[in-house]
C-alpha cells in the first residue's frame, strides 16, 4: 500500500502514519466495517493522506484520478460539475456523506452537482463502481460515492490554514477537533473566493473572468454514555456563488456553433444542507447491533440574469428536499457469517416556482437483506436483495451477488460482481412543463463484472484489472418524435477494463497509474454517449525526498470524446505537482501547480479549463 507521510500537523496523526496500511477497512460494500481485501467489489480508497498529498481543494478534483470515473466540469470552479460512473449518466450514481443522501431532488435527472464541495475536513472517500441498487436503492445504477467526514479523537487540537494563488484565489480555513471524556467533537469553517477564468472558453473570444466564492461549514459530535450505546449528530452546509455563463447556440460565434459566450450579468447561488442523526447499540453481547438514523438534505438552486442584451430569461428558483429514516440491524451468526436486514423510507420534494410546476412530492420505502458469508479463510460470498415500492413508479426487487477468493501463498485474488438495478423517474421528469410524463417507468440495469489483483515481492509491486459490463434499459429522454415530451425510448451498453498497478521502490517513494477503457453506445442511435471517453488513463508519483519534505506529481491522460449536438471533444492530458515542508511541528509550507505545462484543453464543449497557475499557502497546527 501506499507510503504514508511520516510527519502530519497532528502529532496524533504522526503516530498512525508511520506504519503503512496493510489492510484497509471500508463500510460501503456491506453497508458495515469489512475488509476491502474480503470484497468481491471494485472499490477505490481516497484518503485524508492522499488528498493532503495531492492539495486538491474539491472532491470532485480528488476523483479525478480514480479509474471507471469521469469528472466533467463546466467552465472552473463553482460551475457544474458531473461524475459519470462506468457509462452511467450523472443521476445515476449515488452520492452519500455521512450516510446522508445528496443527490438533488430538484434536478433534471437527479443528480449532486459536487461545483461546491470542498474536501474539508473529509476522512476518506470510498467509491464502489458497478451497481448496487440492493444495498442503496434508486440512483445506485451505477455506483456509490461514499463520503466520511473525520471523527475527533484524542487532545483537543487546532488547525489554521491559509493560501492564495493564480486568478486572485485566496482560502482560508479553521478547524477543532478531539475528545473530551465520552464526547468527541470535530468542525471545519472555510472560506474560498477567485476571479477565476472565463466560463466559457477565453480562447474563443470570450475575455470576462468569471468570480466563484464558497462558504463551508462541517461539523459532527457523538457521545457514548455506554460501552454498548453511542449517538451522533453531523451536518454540513455548502453555499456558493459564481458568476455565469451561457449556451446560445451558433449566433454569438459562428466559428464555435453550440458553445457558450459570457454573460455579463449571469449568476448562480447554491446553498446545501446535510445532517443525520444516529444512535447505535449493540445487544445480546454484540450478537445483534442495530443502528437507527434520521436524514436530511436541502438543495437551494438560485440563477439571477438581469442582461437585457439576452434573448431569453435564464433565473429561475429550485428547491430538492429529502427526508430520510432508516433502521439497519447486523446480525453476527457467527465468526464467518453476517447477515443484515435494513428498512428505509425516504420523502422526496420538489419546488420549482420558476416553471410553475409548484411542490411535488413522491415517497419511496426499502427492505433490504444482505448475508455475508466466508468459507475456509479464502471464499467471501455476499448475497443481497432488495424490495423497493414508490407511490408513483410502483414496486421492484432487485438483487446483487459478490464473490472474492484470496490465495495467500501467492498474494492473489479473484473476484467478481452482479447484480440489476434501478431508478425511478426524477420529479421533473414526472411534472416538468412540457416534458414531464406521469406514465415513466423506472429506468433499470444488469452489471458485471470480473476481476484478479495480484501481489509481488511481499506487496510492493501490485497489480490489478476489471472487466465490467453494464446494460441500461428503459433510459429516459426527450422524445423529438412527440413534442419533446420524457418517455423510456432508450438502451445504452458499456462495457471495458480498468487496469491498475502500483510499486513501492523505496520506502519513501510510491508509483502508481490505472487505465479505463470505457465502450458506450446508445443503442438508439448507434453512437457512444455523450462526454465519455473510450481511454483515460491516470500517473502519480509520491516521493518524500526529505525527513519533512514531499513532493507529489500527477498526470491525467484523457481520449478524445463526442459533446453535445454533433460536437467533438478533443483528447488531453495535463500534469501537476504539489509539494509540502514541514519547517516545525506545529508550521507545514506547501505549493502546488496546476497544468504544468500551460496544455490548452476542454473537459466539456467549448467551456475553458485552467492554464498555468501556482498556489502556495501554510498550515498552523496547535
Amino acid at each position: 500500500m501506499l507510503a504514508l507521510l511520516a510527519l502530519q500537523s497532528l502529532p496524533l496523526h504522526a503516530a498512525e502514519d508511520a506504519v503503512p496500511e496493510l489492510e484497509t477497512t471500508i463500510v460501503t460494500a456491506n453497508r458495515y466495517e469489512s475488509s476491502e481485501r474480503e470484497s468481491g467489489t471494485s472499490i477505490t480508497v481516497i484518503t485524508a493522506d492522499e488528498i493532503k498529498k495531492r492539495q486538491v481543494l474539491s472532491v470532485a478534483d480528488a476523483l479525478r484520478l480514480v479509474p471507471g470515473l469521469d469528472v466533467l466540469n463546466s467552465g472552473g470552479p463553482g460551475r457544474m460539475t458531473n461524475i459519470y460512473t462506468r457509462g452511467a449518466g450523472s443521476g445515476q450514481t449515488l452520492v452519500l456523506i455521512d450516510q446522508v443522501e445528496m443527490n438533488d431532488p430538484s434536478s433534471p435527472v437527479g443528480s449532486f452537482d459536487f461545483a461546491n464541495l470542498m474536501v474539508d475536513d473529509i476522512e476518506r472517500i470510498e467509491i464502489l463502481r458497478g451497481g448496487e441498487s440492493a444495498l442503496y436503492g434508486s440512483d445506485a445504477i451505477g455506483g456509490v460515492i461514499n463520503i466520511v467526514t473525520r471523527k475527533g479523537k484524542g487532545t483537543p487540537k487546532f488547525n489554521l490554514e491559509s493560501q492564495g494563488g493564480s486568478y486572485d484565489t485566496f482560502k482560508v480555513k479553521g478547524s477543532a477537533s478531539g475528545e473530551i471524556d465520552d464526547f468527541n467533537y470535530s468542525t471545519t469553517a472555510s472560506e474560498t473566493q477567485t476571479h477565476g477564468f472565463s466560463a466559457a472558453d477565453y480562447l474563443w473570444d470570450n475575455p470576462e473572468r468569471d468570480w466563484y466564492r464558497n462558504t463551508t461549514f462541517d461539523g459532527r459530535a457523538g457521545y457514548k454514555p455506554l460501552d454498548d450505546l453511542d449517538v451522533g449528530v453531523n451536518l454540513r452546509y455548502n453555499h456558493g456563488k459564481s458568476a455565469l455563463d451561457y449556451m446560445m447556440g451558433n449566433e454569438p460565434n459562428p466559428a464555435h456553433p453550440f458553445a457558450p459566450v459570457d454573460a455579463l450579468n449571469y449568476t448562480g447561488t447554491t446553498s446545501e444542507l446535510f445532517t443525520r442523526g444516529f444512535s447505535h447499540f449493540k445487544v445480546f453481547d454484540n450478537f445483534w447491533e442495530q443502528t437507527l438514523g434520521i436524514g436530511y438534505s436541502q438543495t437551494n438552486r438560485n440563477y439571477s440574469n438581469w442582461d437585457p442584451s439576452l434573448p431569453y430569461d435564464l433565473s429561475g428558483d429550485y428547491q430538492g428536499t429529502k427526508i430520510k429514516g432508516d433502521w439497519q440491524n447486523i446480525f453476527h451468526l457467527h465468526r464467518n457469517n453476517t447477515l443484515t436486514l435494513g428498512l428505509e423510507d425516504e420523502e422526496d420534494q420538489m419546488q420549482n416556482q420558476s416553471e410553475d410546476i409548484g411542490t411535488k412530492s413522491y415517497n419511496t420505502q426499502g427492505y433490504y437483506l444482505s448475508d455475508q458469508f466466508t468459507l475456509f479463510e479464502r471464499s467471501f460470498t455476499t448475497a443481497s436483495v432488495r424490495y423497493s415500492d414508490n407511490n408513483r413508479s410502483g414496486s421492484k426487487a432487485t438483487w446483487s451477488l459478490t464473490e472474492a477468493v484470496l490465495f495467500n501463498e501467492t498474494g492473489s485474488k479473484l473476484k467478481g460482481n452482479a447484480g440489476t438495478g434501478f431508478k425511478v423517474p426524477t420529479l421533473y421528469e414526472l411534472y416538468a412543463p412540457f416534458y414531464g410524463n406521469q406514465d415513466l417507468k423506472a429506468e433499470t440495469s444488469f452489471n458485471w463484472d470480473i476481476g484478479f489483483e495480484q501481489g509481488f515481492f511481499d506487496q510492493t509491486v501490485q497489480l490489478g484489472a476489471n472487466y465490467f459490463s453494464n446494460q441500461f434499459n428503459n433510459l429516459i429522454q426527450a422524445d423529438p418524435a412527440n413534442f419533446w415530451i420524457a418517455e423510456n425510448i432508450n438502451s445504452a451498453t458499456a462495457q471495458g477494463v480498468e487496469a491498475f498497478f502500483q510499486i513501492n521502490p523505496l520506502e519513501d517513494l510510491t508509483i502508481r497509474g490505472n487505465y479505463t477503457f470505457d465502450a458506450t453506445l446508445d443503442e438508439e442511435t448507434g453512437n457512444p454517449l455523450l462526454n465519455r471517453p473510450e481511454n483515460k488513463g491516470n500517473f502519480e508519483a509520491n516521493y518524500r525526498f526529505i525527513k519533512n519534505a514531499d513532493l507529489n506529481l500527477v498526470v491525467i491522460a484523457v481520449g478524445e470524446k463526442d459533446g453535445v449536438l454533433g460536437t467533438r471533444v478533443p483528447a488531453y492530458a495535463i500534469a501537476n505537482l504539489a509539494g509540502s515542508y514541514q519547517i516545525h511541528p506545529n508550521v507545514k509550507l506547501f505549493a502546488r501547480i496546476d497544468n504544468l505545462f500551460n496544455k490548452e484543453y476542454q473537459e466539456v464543449y467549448g467551456y475553458g479549463t485552467t492554464r498555468l497557475a501556482g498556489y502556495g499557502g501554510v498550515t498552523l497546527t496547535y
